[in-house]
């Protein structure tokens, strides 16, 4: 799979009881608000870890950025 294949943009939040959208059949869904300085810190270079609902992290990186 390439990056795009795991990344959606949408308009709005999908309730996983109720579609398959926007990646097939999901077991739950998670609101992650990044602030300003998260933004800052990924055209820093720097890589965001998520704690994805106490049982997985994610890392964001902004493609391109150079990292420290």
């Amino acid at each position: 799979m390439n990056d795009d294949e795991y990344i959606a943009i949408v308009d709005n939040i999908f309730d996983t009881e109720e579609t398959e959208k926007p990646f097939g059949k999901r077991w739950a869904s998670q609101l992650i608000r990044l602030k300003p300085e998260h933004l800052l810190a990924l055209q820093q270079g720097k890589l965001l870890a998520i704690d994805d609902q106490g049982e997985y992290v994610v890392y964001l990186e902004l493609k391109g950025a150079n990292h420290a």
